[in-house]
């Protein structure tokens, strides 16, 4: 059995959690299923839509940095879209694979405190350093200089658009580019590698019980994924909602969110709520709660169909966040995103364990 590191110690980390006992009304059976449904129907697939993704951006940024052009920097960032996107996908995926050797923040370094990721970036591009321009030495740097947010600045940040001409400091700078989308490309393939196989996560997660080094029963598998599900909500809640509109208009501060300069923002936050959306689906809850909570089911769908609804409709005007969060209507609008989330996370956090005779435990974030 491989060595796994258990979550701990992050700042969104969930802390002193105690495994709960299994309630009666729910067969572990039951518990094994929705399990099952969440690990094979979502997660192992959305983890090779994205190293599917991250292939395509590789193979995009070498096309850019071998004959560079507006139209190839274009096809460039295109393909960052849909990498963030298919990272939103899994970003909830705090615990196991994601934590050996500081997968998670290799990909997704944020939220950046007082900006001295952005600054080690900043500083590795104006300074040309070479060390960042091979994968093998970026790896073992900083964890700020090799994730999505460094190629988001890189692909998007100011001095980026020289990436479409054949400038010397651009020409450091998209081998930069080159090196950090080699390293997602192969830090997500390890955090598949991992989840795969008989002695894989997966495996170790639905084979329960006293041999197991972390999950003895079906209850605490499940309680793994609800916990990661409920934090996941939070943290859109709090840090990408309410943090960034403030608690009015003249509050509202945009850089707060994650790939802003990208425009991705919007589109991220709607792949985070689909992705809730998925597991909430693929987990069968609807069918597996018991008879008289089944409705508990529908109702998280409709609060997590709410968030998508409202954020796809602010995405739709085509205004960057910065315009959006200035408008009155708007930063209403993004900010009124916080209450179906609120919803969802009220069912999946609590209601749902509660149902299941499960104990997700203390999450660090309340009461912050």
């Amino acid at each position: 059995m491989r060595h796994w590191i258990v979550a701990a110690g992050l700042c969104w980390a969930v802390s002193g959690s105690v495994p709960g006992a299994v309630g009666p009304a729910v067969a572990d059976t039951n518990m094994q299923a929705i399990t099952r449904g969440m690990i094979e129907g979502h997660i192992l697939p959305s983890y090779a839509a994205l190293i599917d993704a991250a292939g395509a951006q590789q193979m995009a940024v070498d096309a850019l940095c071998e004959a560079p052009s507006q139209t190839a920097l274009d096809e460039v960032r295109t393909a960052f879209s849909d990498l963030v996107i298919a990272w939103s996908a899994v970003e909830f995926i705090r615990f196991g694979p994601a934590r050996e050797d500081n997968r998670f923040e290799k990909l997704f370094f944020w939220p950046d405190r007082n900006g001295r990721g952005l600054g080690q970036v900043q500083g590795a591009i104006a300074n040309a350093d070479p060390t960042v321009t091979e994968r093998d030495s970026l790896q073992g740097k900083s964890v700020a200089l090799q994730g999505l947010m460094a190629l988001d600045f890189t692909l998007f940040g100011t001095g980026s658009e020289a990436l479409a001409t054949d400038d010397e400091t651009a020409t450091h700078r998209c081998a930069y580019a080159e090196a950090i989308a080699a390293a997602i490309a192969s830090t997500s393939e390890a955090v598949l590698n991992d989840w795969s196989g008989n002695d894989g996560y997966a495996a170790l997660m639905l084979s329960p019980g006293p041999e197991n080094p972390i999950y003895r029963t079906e209850g605490e598998s499940l309680q793994e994924l609800l916990r990661s599900m409920s934090e996941q909500l939070q943290i859109m809640h709090d840090a990408k909602i309410v943090r960034v509109a403030g608690e009015a208009l003249a509050d509202a501060r945009y850089r707060r969110a994650p790939f802003w300069r990208s425009g991705q923002t919007l589109p991220t936050i709607i792949a985070n709520a689909e992705a809730m959306l998925a597991l909430n689906e693929a987990g069968q809850f609807a069918d597996l709660l018991p008879e008289q909570s089944q409705r508990f089911a529908g109702t998280a769908r409709f609060e997590l169909r709410q968030v998508v609804s409202r954020l796809q409709a602010l995405e739709e005007s085509g205004d960057t966040l910065e315009t959006l969060l200035a408008g009155e209507d708007t930063h209403g609008r993004y900010a009124g995103a916080a209450l179906p989330l609120s919803g969802a996370l009220r069912i999946i956090g609590d209601v749902y364990p509660a149902e299941l005779g499960l104990t997700i435990g203390f999450n660090s974030l309340d009461g912050d």
